[in-house]
């Protein structure tokens, strides 16, 4: 009988069984994809690994690029599927080169830094600070596993390997050194601000101004009444970027519909 895989199956598996079940695999950006058919429900999947890690969390499966009978699409083939997948994965994944390069604009800063956040630290053994627990002994039984280790504040979690997390942070260092490089381009945060408005529907959230800039550091809520400029305070914002901002609000009430 056919195994009917579930997700928590197909995120246990490890490099070893992997390999065994793929179709074929191929190096990308340093992460090894295991090209795996699971049948049923997933369907042709490409798995990720790098470290002998799993970091599922850059899987794809063929049931989020099904075929729709009310938009009149199809479901992807095997090929298309790999095609999709390997055009993700090298928009989603870097190599340390990459990282403490250049950075073109804020969609690549931000892709960036969601791979330094969410997927590098899956490579290493880690022990996330975020767990449910159900009475004061659990707690204390899952905080037991934090001793001895190192916390990675931009990980969320607690390693075993120091030399990982001070990596780990000057890969950090040196992404947000090359985004201070714009810190006076009037572009790079016209461009930045415009996704986050859409990001977070600006034309029609109660508290667009808070959740709008709360995505470029740490502000205090301001209240209802607030104005952009509450928030710039905060960021301490220079002239170029309080300009950007509000030629990029211009800018999406031109373009959005609401």
């Amino acid at each position: 009988m056919e195994k009917r895989w579930t997700i928590d199956d197909i995120q246990a598996i490890d490099e070893n069984t992997a390999f065994d079940l793929c179709d074929e695999c191929e190096e990308i950006k340093g992460h090894w994809v295991y090209f795996v058919d699971f049948g049923g429900y997933f369907g042709f999947s490409a798995l990720v690994f790098c470290n002998g890690h799993h970091i599922h969390y850059a899987n794809d499966y063929a049931l989020h690029h099904r075929g729709s009978e009310w938009a009149g699409t199809k479901d992807k083939t095997t090929d298309e599927l790999r095609e999709i997948y390997r055009n993700k994965l090298n928009n989603i994944l870097f190599t340390e080169e990459e990282i403490t390069g250049p950075v073109k604009d804020y969609d690549e800063y931000d892709r960036k830094a969601y791979f330094l956040r969410n997927y590098y630290p899956m490579r290493e053994d880690r022990v996330s600070i975020f767990h449910v627990t159900h009475s004061e002994e659990e707690r204390e039984e899952y905080r037991k596993q934090f001793e001895g280790k190192v916390y990675d504040p931009e990980a969320f979690a607690y390693f075993a390997n120091a030399e990982f997390v001070e990596h780990h942070m000057e890969l950090v260092k040196k992404l947000e050194e090359r985004k201070a490089e714009h810190s006076d381009s009037f572009d790079y945060w016209k461009d930045a601000f415009l996704k986050e408005m859409y990001n977070h529907e600006y034309g029609i959230n109660w508290q667009a101004n808070y959740d709008t800039l709360s995505a470029f550091g740490n502000v205090r809520w301001h209240g209802e009444n607030d104005s952009a400029e509450d928030y710039f305070d905060d960021l301490k914002f220079n002239d170029t970027q309080r300009r950007a901002f509000y030629a990029a609000r211009s800018q999406y009430y031109k373009e959005a519909s609401f």
